[in-house]
């Protein structure tokens, strides 16, 4: 009975032959789990990447848009103040801001103005203009201009003297 019959043999080769091919079946079942393992990772790799710069560009985007938005905001501010700044316009005619020489012109002319209560003369405000140190050309030219503003037209004659015309009518008589 130690020895085997050809059956026997046949069997166990057949065996060993079936072994060997289920170990050879595991190992490349094996080795394709681990190959679509690791095309799974470098998928989720990929896609994680993909989804990593796609993130970067939309915030990017963001950026770009905020930055546009803020520079078109500093734009209309900007806009605005100088807007808000400006000189009234009458008459075709931009009143000079206060602190420039036309504009200490035209602040005489107001004061002189507002002092006799009608329209200045160039003779008055050319005495107080001098007197400031103002350029008499420039005086005359921002005189005009400020009549034009104002809408006056025709001679402005200076105001008489109170005083003087009742002393010389009662020289006269």
């Amino acid at each position: 009975m130690t020895e085997k019959t050809a059956e026997q043999i046949a069997a166990e080769k057949a065996a060993a032959e079936q072994k060997k091919a289920e170990e050879k079946a595991a190992k490349e079942a094996a080795k394709a789990e681990a190959k679509a393992k690791r095309e799974q990772e470098a998928a989720e790799r990929k896609a994680a990447k993909e989804a990593e710069k796609a993130q970067k560009k939309a915030a990017k985007e963001a950026k770009k848009r905020a930055d546009k938005e803020a520079k078109e905001k500093a734009k209309a501010e900007a806009k605005a103040a100088r807007e808000a700044a400006r000189m009234p316009e009458q008459n075709g005619i931009r009143r000079p801001k206060p602190d420039t020489l036309c504009g200490k012109a035209w602040a005489i002319f107001d004061q002189v103005s507002g002092k006799n209560g009608a329209p200045a003369s160039i003779g008055e405000s050319m005495g107080i203009a001098k007197a400031q140190g103002l350029n008499e050309t420039n005086v005359r030219a921002e005189y005009a201009r400020w009549r034009k503003f104002h809408g006056i037209s025709g001679r402005i004659e200076a105001p008489k003297a109170a005083p003087a015309a009742e002393a010389g009518a009662a020289a006269a008589e």
